[in-house]
């Protein structure tokens, strides 16, 4: 089974100031056979340096250790006309469709994350909060 991870929750497990979501999503990603985007890589880039104000040698450090961790989906052109179909479709919006597109395009039976209604199917991926 693949389980696919949004940017909160793999933010969750550098970020100890939250510490029971930090153990909760510290726990879950090594569950499984984890997959996440290139958009997720760029998003929690972009939050580090940007919220957290981390220097780019750390968050280079961060990504090595995702990407030795997890599969890495590639965003492509396709999965972007699809987020745009399941953007209009389901509501959500263009960024969240987009990680949509790419859990489902990757074949993975979970989407965790705090982005999207908690236990919704939607086209074979159950959408997951891990703290609710």
């Amino acid at each position: 089974m693949k389980n696919f991870f949004d940017t909160n929750i793999i933010a969750y497990t550098y970020d100890v100031a939250e510490p029971e979501k930090y153990k909760i999503a510290s726990e879950l990603l090594p569950q499984g056979h984890a997959v996440t985007s290139t958009q997720v890589l760029g998003e929690l880039s972009n939050v580090r340096s940007g919220k957290f104000r981390f220097s780019w040698e750390s968050i280079r450090d961060v990504i090595r250790q995702i990407t030795s961790k997890v599969t890495i989906h590639v965003v492509s052109v396709s999965t972007i006309w699809k987020a745009i179909t399941r953007s209009a479709r389901y509501k959500y919006s263009y960024y969240d469709s987009l990680i949509l597109a790419a859990a489902i395009e990757a074949n993975c039976s979970i989407l965790y994350s705090e982005d999207f209604q908690h236990n919704q199917v939607i086209e074979g991926v159950r959408i997951i909060n891990p703290f609710l």
